[in-house]
């Protein structure tokens, strides 16, 4: 592959067509690169509908298996699942070669990254781990990255010139997936802690206090302008998403002899919620946040 520029890259796959796999699509067909997509979820009757519709509008191609996916891709992204993402790598390994470059973007601890490089490189495939810092939606392509591996900094390179926002951190597998699940145990950490707070001060009929001292506490938060709202608005869309990705934060933690209960709970509360608050995705604001948390949630 031209590592120094993108005239070369023609044909790209991603595995997995949830809302990352769209999005990249979309964006991906619009710059004028041919994408070909493949999901597990093609295989079931009820989901294939939609879609295969939804990938016909962006303009990619449906393909039927895996390796039609990736035949004559130079670059793949798997977009899976965190559940899911070292079997994908281990399946894609069994048909990639010499100058295609396997992106993993999902959210798994660095020692599953370390495994699924091993995997992909052993028929001299690239393999380069790609760290999302940020949720994809409103940014799209532009979403900030961080990418780890050999190939990290021409890949950054390629991607970037494809209309994305890669930084390379390091040449070792593993570091960039250490930065995202570090900063997740904060993040979704302060999610599980949100929602387990404001429903509690609720059921007390207190949450107007317990906001009000958190705005004195800490000033410009935005605990004084609906911070508790978006808090648990991400809970209850993508909770589910990011109990998996703090599962694999507590699996870091433990390689590391550190204890896991923290982090374990928090995927807990994030998946707890989640299940039992699907339904009021679409009562969601485009910025994301529930603000009418206090009538639609209680206690399971």
């Amino acid at each position: 592959m031209d590592q120094n520029s993108n005239q070369h890259i023609a044909r790209i796959a991603i595995i997995g067509f949830g809302e990352v796999g769209s999005i990249f699509a979309r964006a991906l067909i619009a710059g004028g690169r041919d994408v070909s997509v493949h999901d597990i979820k093609l295989q079931d009757a009820a989901a294939r509908a939609p879609m295969a519709k939804r990938a016909h509008e962006c303009g990619a191609h449906v393909a039927e298996d895996l390796a039609t996916a990736l035949r004559g891709a130079q670059l793949v992204f798997s977009a899976v699942t965190a559940s899911q993402a070292e079997a994908v790598a281990a399946a894609s390994a069994e048909h990639l070669t010499t100058g295609q470059t396997f992106v993993d973007l999902n959210s798994v601890s660095p020692t599953v990254k370390q495994r699924s490089c091993r995997q992909i490189e052993r028929n001299c495939a690239d393999y380069v781990e790609a760290a999302v810092m940020a949720p994809v939606p409103p940014q799209g392509i532009r979403v900030p990255m961080l990418l780890g591996g050999r190939q990290a900094t021409q890949t950054a390179e390629i991607l970037n010139s494809l209309g994305m926002r890669t930084e390379a951190v390091a040449q070792e597998v593993g570091l960039a997936s250490a930065i995202k699940l570090c900063r997740s145990i904060m993040i979704k950490g302060m999610e599980a802690l949100c929602v387990q707070s404001m429903l509690a001060a609720n059921q007390f009929g207190v949450d107007r206090r317990v906001l009000a001292s958190l705005a004195a506490s800490f000033p410009g938060v935005g605990w004084d302008n609906g911070y508790e709202a978006y808090l648990i608005g991400r809970v209850v869309e993508h909770g589910q998403r990011r109990s998996e990705e703090m599962r694999e934060a507590a699996l870091m933690l433990g390689e590391l002899g550190m204890p896991t209960a923290l982090a374990t709970a928090v995927a807990d509360v994030q998946q707890e919620l989640a299940a039992r608050s699907a339904p009021l995705a679409a009562a969601l604001d485009p910025k994301g946040s529930l603000s009418e948390w206090r009538s639609l949630l209680t206690p399971a």
